[in-house]
């Protein structure tokens, strides 16, 4: 703009330089979304009667909270196919009719999830 000019050091950011800072600063992020979650902020019981968040304002929040949650599952699907292939076995069984209708859910939550993110 015209009327302000600041200097260029005004837009030096801090972002991670190396791989180290990096982690740490996920790291933070990391912690600080846990501890929204345990907080009495938190977005799933915050202002539930009476509170200014909508729905899916909410729905979002706990989405933004949780994340740091799936690292668990996202570890175990990293390293069990890798397991699986050093000793030959094979952890999941056959797939039944339970089985599928788990899955096809689970889809079709994720589908949901996704749909109501770009609607809000």
């Amino acid at each position: 703009s015209i009327y302000c000019m600041p200097k260029r050091p005004a837009f030096k950011g801090s972002a991670p330089i190396n791989l180290s800072d990096r982690l740490n600063q996920v790291l933070r992020w990391a912690l600080g979304s846990v501890e929204i979650f345990f907080s009495r902020h938190s977005p799933l019981l915050y202002g539930y009667k009476g509170g200014n968040l909508k729905w899916l304002e909410r729905f979002a929040y706990v989405n933004t909270t949780v994340y740091p949650f799936t690292a668990l599952p996202l570890l175990a699907y990293c390293t069990l196919p890798a397991i699986c292939l050093l000793t030959g076995k094979f952890i999941m069984p056959e797939i039944s009719t339970l089985a599928s209708l788990f899955f096809i859910s689970l889809f079709l939550s994720i589908f949901a999830t996704g749909i109501l993110e770009l609607r809000w």
